[in-house]
Parts: C-alpha cells; structure tokens; sequence
C-alpha cells in the first residue's frame, strides 16, 4: 500500500490536473503555455513541497516561538552541468522576531535544523534520494532508478 497517492489526468496538450484522494486538486503545465495559467510547472510544485514540509514541521518543532508571519521561500539553482536536474535547493526562511529575544532566535534555528535534518519527509528525500519505478499499461516496469 502507498504512503501517499496522486492521480494526475491530462486536461489538453501540455496542461494537466493532480488530484489527491481527499479531492484537493493543482493545475500543472510550462510556465509558457498562455492558455494553461494560471498553474504549477512540476519543479515548482517541488519546490511548494519543500516549502510547506518545511513550514507544517516548523509548526510543530518551533512551537513555542509565536511565528504566524513566517514566510519560507525555496528556489531552484541549476547549471548546464547538471544535466537536467536542479542542482542546488535555497530554502529561506524570513520572520521578524522580537529583538534580544534571544531564545525565540535559538528555538526557531532549533526548529529549522531539525526539520531539514530529521523531520521533513519532502527535504530528506530531496538530500538522500529515492527509487523511481516507472509501470507502463500492462504493469511491466520500463525504468528503475536511484
């Protein structure tokens, strides 16, 4: 049994729909394509990933700092050498916090640390990898990596 599972259907050339089992849905399609927007790409989709990991586990491991204006911003750096792959994920995380509150300061690194090193699913992914298998009509596997 999956952990997690998403349908995506085609809607028209280059513009699809994900859809998740509780019926929460995401337009996808090339930031190029005028008459599928407004939408996702899917490396922006990734990029939403590791932000809202990274905010839903800082509520829980920062909790005892109040940060409702939190704002978590992740970009994507890559260079032609790395072939097709985002080389490099900045996740930047912006709070105004109460200045000489020093101990707000350390829960919430505190909380940022722990969830890049042990709690968020999506980043630790993201670090070590994973296997991708790929199943065509049949249910023949075509591709194993990873």
């Amino acid at each position: 049994m999956a952990d997690y599972r998403i349908e995506t259907v085609r809607n028209g050339e280059r513009d699809w729909t994900a859809r998740n089992d509780r019926g929460a849905e995401v337009r996808m399609a090339p930031a190029d394509v005028p008459g599928s927007q407004p939408s996702f790409t899917p490396v922006e989709l990734l990029l939403a990933a590791l932000g809202g990991c990274g905010g839903l586990v800082v509520d829980r491991t920062a909790r005892t700092v109040p940060h409702e204006d939190l704002r978590i911003t992740v970009e994507s750096v890559s260079r032609p050498e790395d072939d097709g792959r985002v080389g490099t994920f900045r996740v930047s995380y912006e709070i105004t916090l109460p200045d000489g509150d020093t101990a707000a300061a350390e829960a919430l690194e505190r909380g940022i640390r722990l969830t890049h090193e042990k709690h968020c699913t999506v980043s630790r992914t993201v670090e070590h990898g994973a296997r991708l298998e790929a199943f065509g009509p049949d249910g023949t596997m075509l591709f194993m990596g990873g």
